[in-house]
């Protein structure tokens, strides 16, 4: 790796990290610098702006947290049913894991009032994609069931998992995510 691809990692792993704990708007390019104990110079040499770092930083979020997802709903092998109840495992821990600060875009777009922002369209894409992932393991699990069938089990699973992350994050325990989890289960259910 070179020196360049080393400092640009170093500011998006500070920017992370202050934007995840203090929010995205509170998050100021200077604190950004200093944290990250680069020069200003340094940082617009690899963000012309901090909206720019801002969307690297949930596409780079995205990816992760897509791969560790992944990796863990492995141990189901093919079975599309035990994935989607064991996503919900997976939120659990997570949302412990970082004391319940809830999901990082989701924050992020409660700061993004701007419908037409960058950032908000950026979310909305990595949401569509998570859907579509849920979708996919609805129609391997019920490819007898009408379309229309899978897509609104889908929806309502979707919307389980966005809802139990948001109330995880309000009440500081994962409580709303096993109650969604045993949903999941009745919507699975043929």
């Amino acid at each position: 790796m070179t020196e360049k691809t080393n400092r640009k990692n170093q500011i998006i792993e500070v920017a992370s990290k202050l934007f995840f704990e203090q929010g995205y708007h509170v998050t100021g390019i200077k604190q950004i610098i200093e944290a990250a104990d680069i020069a200003k110079g340094t940082f617009y040499c690899h963000f012309k702006s901090k909206e720019e770092l801002g969307l690297e930083w949930l596409r780079r979020g995205s990816e992760k947290w897509i791969a560790c997802r992944n990796a863990y709903l492995e141990q189901f092998g093919d079975e599309p049913a035990r994935k989607l109840v064991a996503l919900f495992d997976y939120q659990a821990k997570g949302a412990a894991a970082c004391s319940y600060r809830g999901c990082a875009m989701l924050n992020m777009l409660a700061e993004s009032p701007d419908l037409g922002c960058p950032m908000r369209q950026a979310i909305r894409g990595y949401k569509k994609d998570f859907l579509a992932f849920i979708r996919s393991l609805v129609d391997q699990h019920l490819p007898n069931a009408s379309d229309a069938d899978r897509e609104q089990r889908a929806g309502a699973i979707y919307l389980l998992s966005e809802g139990a992350t948001v109330a995880a994050q309000s009440f500081c325990k994962t409580g709303p995510i096993e109650i969604a989890k045993k949903q999941v289960e009745k919507i699975l259910a043929e």
